[in-house]
């Protein structure tokens, strides 16, 4: 009887799709973690041939919820090959249509899982709801997760983004401060220069470090603003 593994399920003259769909569930289910290693496979440089590509595109959504395919998708999305890029790019639009079950990942209990998800929907197409979902994550008490909403708020140049990344930054959490001075330069936002000066001088080290690197940001794309 033939055993199956993880390349066996991405050769397409092996199996069909409906095939190689129930034995990627199966191995699911023994605890391999075949999302994970099909994007790993199509990040590789030179990345799998033609046909084995296609099968993990054709697989990813079918094996895959969006709250984990998403980030997924994210990692494979820079891909130097252009039909892993484009195919990638058309599930994640097809994958972030209807971001209704993003509101209970935001909310999930494993905040690095929140935080991902979060994370991912930087690249989904701008919405009223994908708005909303922002700012839910903005005001969540977990850094990570309020860093990456405050991020997407800041892409849609919401009003009040810079007064929520003030208060962020001088929480009582440092954990939160570090995030504040990652934020301000990850998005470049100018009109934070200040406030990085002030996150220079904090007690704590992981602050400083993230003030330090966001003002060399600012500096790169804004001469003279340090």
């Amino acid at each position: 009887m033939h055993t199956s593994s993880f390349i066996d399920v991405t050769d397409p003259g092996l199996y069909s799709l409906e095939e190689a769909e129930k034995l990627a569930l199966r191995l699911m289910a023994e605890g391999q973690r075949i999302p994970e290693r099909f994007a790993l496979a199509l990040q590789a440089v030179p990345p799998p041939d033609h046909g084995r590509a296609e099968r993990m595109l054709e697989l990813l959504p079918r094996i895959a919820p969006p709250a984990r395919l998403l980030p997924l998708l994210d990692r494979i999305m820079p891909s130097s090959n252009t039909r892993i890029r484009s195919k990638a790019w058309k599930l994640y639009a097809a994958a972030s249509a209807d971001l209704n079950w993003a509101v209970q990942q935001i909310d999930d209990p494993d905040a690095r899982v929140a935080a991902n998800v979060v994370e991912a929907l930087w690249r989904a197409m701008p919405s009223a709801q994908l708005h909303r979902i922002f700012l839910m994550a903005a005001k969540q008490e977990r850094n990570r997760v309020a860093g990456n909403g405050l991020v997407g708020l800041f892409q849609f140049e919401d009003p009040d983004a810079p007064e929520l990344a003030a208060r962020m930054a001088r929480h009582p959490e440092a954990g939160f401060r570090a995030t504040a001075a990652w934020v301000i330069g990850r998005v470049y936002w100018r009109e934070g220069n200040d406030l990085l000066l002030e996150l220079r001088r904090d007690d704590n080290e992981k602050v400083r470090a993230n003030a330090e690197h966001s003002l060399l940001r600012l500096s790169r794309r804004y001469p003279g603003a340090a």
